[in-house]
């Protein structure tokens, strides 16, 4: 119902202590306008393209967070509602349009926000991880969380470590594996733990 100092109420009246309220607000694709013209769409209303952005309808692609595509790196279809998104695509696209060599797009997916003065980033997708592993106390100001599979990186969240990100992204790109104790030990580089 509605946030108060300390605590959320809730619409029967009843109190939770809070001490940090997260908000997911989502994103919906705006995409009733194609109804009728062949476009293929998703279960969530985006548009279906295939591993090179291309569209249902002949030299028709689909970019940004309107746009679903199939990630060979994380063997699923993935729906990304970040900006970088739609910065990655085109230059697939381009590549496609001109045809001189068949460009797919598999990004490793990233997003990023400021949160309380702290900067937040995200890269990859962490469904199929099987592995948990920290890098700092989330007690402090600076700290990250990485998911596993198998001994490859998939995904990461850095919290005031920027160098994380930028390096366990590459770690993710090129599929390297890692040795889970040295990945947790946050006074070493994340390139250091390269098994």
């Amino acid at each position: 119902k509605h946030i108060e100092p300390g605590e959320v109420v809730l619409d029967d009246g009843s109190r939770l202590p809070a001490g940090a309220v997260v908000v997911g607000i989502g994103a919906r694709p705006a995409t009733a306008w194609l109804t009728g013209s062949g476009i293929e769409l998703g279960a969530h209303r985006e548009v279906l393209a295939d591993d090179g952005l291309r569209t249902s309808v002949p030299d028709v692609y689909a970019v940004g967070d309107c746009a679903s595509f199939p990630s060979g790196r994380y063997g699923e279809r993935l729906l990304v509602h970040h900006w970088d998104n739609a910065l990655q695509g085109p230059r697939t696209v381009a590549a496609n349009i001109v045809g001189e060599t068949p460009a797919v797009y598999d990004p490793v997916p990233y997003f990023w926000s400021e949160q309380f003065g702290r900067f937040v980033q995200y890269a990859g997708h962490h469904a199929s991880a099987d592995t948990t592993l920290w890098r700092g106390d989330p007690a402090t100001p600076a700290w990250s969380v990485c998911w596993l599979r198998g001994d490859r990186l998939v995904a990461l969240l850095a919290v005031g470590r920027p160098r994380d990100l930028a390096q366990g992204r590459r770690l993710i790109e090129s599929a390297t594996p890692v040795d889970p104790a040295l990945l947790a030990d946050a006074s070493l580089p994340m390139k250091a733990a390269i098994a």
